[in-house]
């Protein structure tokens, strides 16, 4: 694998630039920044590596790796071809926001074009004190400015957006994105339409607590796993009592959510709601699977038709018996 530095990359004296010291390496966890780090040397070097060889230099296993370098690459940190990797030269793309094209807005332009809408004025300014201590980077303020103009949100919904993601020590661009398009999806838009959301989310959410329990997991539960967590709860209709029942049915396997899905969605189209139908059902299907078992180990009886000798084939045997 080459690693290619791009053009202006590494114009300052400091191989790492101060722009990802202060912006972007806060919320990258900390396997994407020795990746990073280690990149810039291999590019300031123009040293060629294979990934076993860089996952083996910084004590970390392929997967990790390959999840670091994903990471990196959502946030546009490098691009990943056939070729190689390239790293983005950061430092350039900040010249640009600042002397760009019109079209993105700079945090002066934001709070100025909302001026006439004073309500939004106040959330931005207050969501900077709340979630970044009056120290919101700039390039938050353009993806919250197209955050409300994409989805249309009210300011309180916005706020409560990003409580939500730094309740789940997940205040990223990515997360927080992902979270927007899923409220956009359910038209969530409005602060009633917030609140009667909020209502089944908090019975989602102590019902993904008591899972998060079951299976002794070590990380919160992913956007993908909360949605399956609602739609046994809100769609299903089960409680934990039936859930409880498939979760057992991984014991002693890796977690997986889309089993545990198969089996609640096999449940709900059998017509099962209550624990004691879950029961009935599953012991039902037990029993037949341990007859059909047992049936296939029983030998069968008179599956073979005797064979009959004729008096020659006797007389054959007295003339000639055998010695």
């Amino acid at each position: 694998m080459e690693f290619k530095a791009s053009q202006d990359i590494l114009f300052s004296d400091t191989g790492i630039p101060d722009i990802f010291i202060c912006e972007r390496m806060p919320s990258l966890p900390s396997d994407c920044v020795k990746v990073y780090i280690y990149g810039l040397f291999l590019c300031k070097n123009n040293k060629s590596a294979k990934l076993e060889e860089i996952a083996e230099k910084l004590g970390l296993s392929k997967d990790e790796l390959n999840a670091a370098l994903v990471t990196l690459e959502n946030e546009e940190l490098l691009i990943r071809t056939p070729s190689g990797i390239s790293f983005t030269d950061i430092k350039a793309r900040e010249v640009d926001r600042l002397y760009r094209r019109r079209e993105v807005s700079s945090p002066d332009e934001v709070l100025s074009n909302t001026r006439y809408h004073q309500k939004r004025n106040s959330c931005i300014q207050s969501m900077n004190q709340m979630f970044f201590g009056g120290l919101m980077p700039s390039d938050w303020y353009t993806f919250i400015d197209n955050l409300f103009n994409q989805y249309h949100f009210d300011e309180d919904v916005m706020v409560s957006l990003f409580q939500y993601c730094k309740d789940r020590d997940a205040l990223n661009r990515k997360y927080v994105g992902q979270v927007a398009a899923n409220w956009s999806k359910k038209k969530i838009t409005s602060h009633f339409e917030l609140e009667k959301y909020m209502e089944a989310f908090q019975r989602t959410r102590d019902l993904g607590y008591q899972i998060f329990k079951a299976l002794r997991l070590s990380k919160t539960l992913s956007i993908y796993e909360e949605e399956c967590v609602e739609r046994w709860s809100e769609e299903y209709g089960f409680g934990m009592d039936v859930i409880e029942i498939a979760l057992r049915k991984t014991m002693g396997k890796p977690v997986s959510f889309r089993y545990i899905d198969s089996i609640l969605k096999n449940w709900h189209k059998e017509g099962l709601k209550t624990k004691e139908q879950v029961l009935a059902y599953t012991e039902k299907k037990a029993a037949a699977a341990k007859d059909e078992a047992a049936a296939a180990r029983v030998p069968q009886k008179n599956n073979f038709k005797q064979r009959e000798y004729s008096s020659e084939f006797y007389d054959k045997i007295r003339k000639y018996p055998l010695k």
